[in-house]
């Protein structure tokens, strides 16, 4: 069976977007951009994650360097806990953007056609909702454990 342009593969009638040429040009540059917003936000995440276990790191390879004593493994320790209020409020805030990004996509998806919407209900809401949360989880708790292991290795440094 041929495919034609009058429906989708189910046989259901495609619905054309009722918008004007300029206008559904407009909502594409809006959709690409949030959908580029997206992607950046979700990198940054991860790059914040991934710097933050860095630092750590080189804090742990700084005090044993220099035979750090109790004080700069203290303040150490104190960097790293605030490192991690700090990262963990950023890992949220991102989340807050990636989810008014979302929100921007789903106003646009009734202005595209039917098929359009059709092929974005594949995935539903909950379950990228709930792939966006374990994520973000998985982060936070991959920095929590960086901080752990931080705290045990800068204090066998300092035999504190």
């Amino acid at each position: 069976m041929a495919d034609d342009d009058s429906g989708d593969r189910d046989g259901g009638e495609v619905t054309p977007s009722e918008l004007d040429e300029l206008s559904h040009a407009e909502l594409q540059m809006l959709y690409r951009e949030s959908t580029e917003t997206l992607r950046f936000v979700k990198n940054m995440q991860w790059r914040v994650v991934g710097s933050t276990l860095l630092t750590l790191g080189g804090m742990v390879v700084i005090a044993s360097m220099v035979d750090a004593d109790k004080s700069l493994t203290n303040t150490f320790m104190g960097i790293s806990i605030l490192l991690c209020v700090g990262v963990v409020f950023t890992l949220i805030i991102y989340q807050f953007w990636q989810h008014n990004e979302i929100m921007k996509i789903d106003a646009m998806n009734s202005h595209f056609s039917s098929l359009f919407a059709k092929v974005r209900a594949k995935k539903s809401r909950m379950e990228g909702n709930i792939h966006r949360y374990l994520l973000l989880f998985f982060m936070i708790v991959t920095v929590i454990l960086g901080v752990t292991v931080a705290h045990l290795a800068l204090s066998r440094i300092a035999q504190i």
